[in-house]
């Protein structure tokens, strides 16, 4: 008898399984490792922590089963973080329940691995009576919330996923957990209104446009009777004040909290510098941004010495000291230092002229050798109209080829709304109290009909009740002070070089969503449900906040997990992974 340790790994939008190879490899390489340090005796935790658990090790032996996701691949995962979750539970269940070998294949990179990916190790996971009872979960950018849901459908089950399975490890590169940010400037506010519209539902929930749970839905809101709905149709139709999906999966009240809260270890990596697509702010889930501040400070300063404008930044000049690990580019420390003193008005040497190319026409903005850089530019006024024009067309019929796959996934998976919010134990009781005096009959069918309706329709998932309006004053009660802001964030004991450094929690919360007196520049503009979020999620008691400093990749989002090793910026990426896998707890 054998214990299986599910290793889920999710890639981000647009992507596939060869962007999370690496990751996949380096963590089955890591169990190979210390299964050969330990010999014979089972590993039951990472190297890092194996000292302190060693004498509790169970006599069970744990093997490793690493799946990576493959049904949201490339335009797939427009369709939304929900349908995305649902399809990654299709997969789990699959190849924890059946040994399907089909999500086992085609991993070649992996076929040396500690517990090889075949159809061979899959069959003898039921022929040895191995069975899965230890579950980890890894998701890079958008796979990061589509992690997270996947986490509030298996809790939700009747019984729980948790309750015969031990969560263990979840993990967050580089993901966005409170969506994509506003900042003050004509780009951000033009991305906003593209993503959210070309991006099909993903966008919309990147971008906190949609519309999950109405307000009729959540939990303690109360209705007048001469508000209330006689039909489902009339009440999920109706123009109400809706919270984003976003939102919800960070309220400790519904399942995507409630399960994360369950695991063993909770590890966040967020690009602190140079990630177009997740800033750091919504990646390291912090209100204030010092590493763009402190490289704006230096830009400023690399302007006034007149140095070349492909020249790395140094970001001390811009009052930041940095301290990374020796084997990887995670930071351990960061302090602000004074910044250079700039010489008087009358003393500055005179600069002169420097002709300065557009970034478009700078070789080494693209990540391809010179020679094939400077052919791409020669091209670039006729490549350009042309690309945008093919983007935006097949952006559209994206789109449009993801609102057919919703509609035939929701009518495969049946229930409607309330099928798919009771999935991820949304209660429905608040809705047929609330319209049970205006249609006692629709109320009461309601009550009676949508858990066998679930049961035949939902693989396995039951519609439990959120908690009760009481256990979430408690929560608020445990976790907030007198200002309404969580305890953790406002002290910090010693720092251990491992978690969140001490400089990069605020002391004390913004008063309001846009208080735009004690925001700088360089920070984002967040909303009143974008702070709820952050004062929600940082509240996590084994929350691990690791950062990653990358000043020499031109766009760190892809290079933080390895994702592409055929260019060289993303190399320093396998040692940010390795890093990680040497502390995954088996």
């Amino acid at each position: 008898m054998y214990t299986a340790h599910l290793l889920v790994v999710c890639h981000g939008l647009w992507g596939q399984t060869s962007h999370i190879a690496y990751i996949c490899r380096s963590a089955s390489e890591h169990v190979k490792a210390l299964e050969s340090a330990v010999g014979s005796t089972s590993a039951r935790s990472s190297s890092k922590s194996f000292e302190s658990t060693s004498s509790t090790q169970q006599s069970d032996e744990v093997k490793l089963v690493v799946l990576p996701a493959k049904l949201n691949e490339w335009t797939n995962t427009y369709d939304g973080i929900d349908i995305c979750a649902e399809r990654v539970v299709r997969e789990i269940d699959q190849g924890v329940h059946h040994s399907q070998s089909e999500y086992f294949q085609e991993l070649p990179i992996l076929t040396h691995s500690v517990w090889g990916l075949t159809q061979k190790e899959c069959e003898r996971i039921a022929q040895d009576g191995g069975q899965v009872k230890r579950f980890s979960i890894v998701g890079y950018s958008l796979g990061g919330l589509v992690a997270r849901y996947v986490l509030g459908l298996l809790e939700s089950r009747s019984p729980s996923f948790f309750d015969d399975v031990k969560p263990v490890n979840f993990t967050a590169f580089a993901s966005p957990w409170i969506g994509i940010p506003r900042y003050e400037s004509v780009w951000s506010n033009v991305f906003r209104f593209l993503g959210a519209r070309l991006l099909s539902r993903s966008g919309a929930q990147l971008y906190l446009t949609d519309r999950y749970l109405p307000s009729s839905l959540v939990e303690g809101n109360q209705q007048d009777a001469t508000k209330r709905k006689s039909s489902s149709l009339r009440l999920f139709k109706t123009k109400e004040k809706a919270e984003p999906l976003l939102s919800v999966m960070a309220d400790p009240r519904y399942s995507f909290y409630k399960a994360l809260s369950k695991f063993e270890r909770c590890d966040l990596y967020a690009n602190t510098v140079n990630d177009r697509t997740v800033p750091y702010p919504t990646g390291a889930m912090e209100t204030h941004d010092p590493f763009s501040l402190a490289r704006a400070k230096a830009q400023k300063v690399a302007q006034e010495r007149d140095n070349d404008d492909d020249a790395q930044i140094d970001i001390r000049d811009g009052g930041l000291e940095i301290e990374l690990e020796n084997d990887a580019a995670i930071i351990v420390s960061y302090r602000p230092i004074d910044a250079p003193v700039q010489p008087p008005v009358e003393s500055k040497p005179k600069r002169r002229f420097r002709f300065r190319l557009p970034l478009l026409l700078r070789p080494t903005t693209y990540p391809f050798s010179r020679p094939v850089s400077l052919i791409l530019i020669v091209f670039i006024p006729i490549t350009l109209p042309a690309t945008v024009l093919f983007l935006l067309g097949r952006f559209v019929l994206a789109s449009g080829q993801s609102r057919r796959r919703i509609l035939s996934e929701r009518k495969e998976m049946g229930g409607g709304r309330e099928g798919m919010l009771a999935r991820v134990g949304v209660g429905l009781a608040e809705v047929a109290e609330s319209v049970r005096a205006d249609n006692p009959e629709y109320a009461a069918g309601l009550r009676e009909d949508l858990s066998g309706r679930l049961s035949e329709r939902s693989n396995g998932h039951a519609g439990k009740a959120v908690a009760s309006a009481s256990a979430s004053a408690a929560y608020e009660s445990d976790n907030d002070d007198q200002t309404g802001f969580p305890a953790t964030l406002k002290f910090l004991g010693s720092y251990d070089g491992v978690g969140t450094p001490p400089f990069v929690r605020s002391m004390s919360p913004p008063t309001t969503a846009s208080s735009a007196q004690e925001r700088v520049p360089t920070d984002p503009i967040l909303t009143a449900g974008q702070l709820d979020m952050l004062k929600h999620l940082n509240a996590l008691p084994q929350l691990k906040k690791h950062l990653v400093f990358l000043p020499e990749s031109r766009n760190s989002h892809g290079a933080i997990i390895a994702r592409d090793l055929r260019f060289a910026q993303h190399k320093p990426g396998t040692k940010i992974i390795d890093s990680w896998a040497k502390n995954f707890v088996l």
